[in-house]
């Protein structure tokens, strides 16, 4: 449970982060031509890749 809550709260504190810099990752994607959609399937993939290297070191 405890690995949980530090990831939710890297989460959300990388969240509150960037969030001011919406506009210019919104050009950054849009300059390589990459969508919205596609970026979303990419940190999903990325957050399971993550999650099942945290879970092979704790296992």
């Amino acid at each position: 449970m405890k690995i949980i809550s530090i990831y939710i709260l890297i989460a959300g504190s990388l969240y509150l982060i960037t969030k001011p810099y919406k506009e210019k990752i919104d050009q950054i994607l849009s300059s390589i031509k990459l969508s919205t959609f596609d970026a979303l399937w990419l940190s999903y993939i990325e957050g399971m890749a993550i999650g099942g290297i945290i879970m092979l070191i704790i296992s």
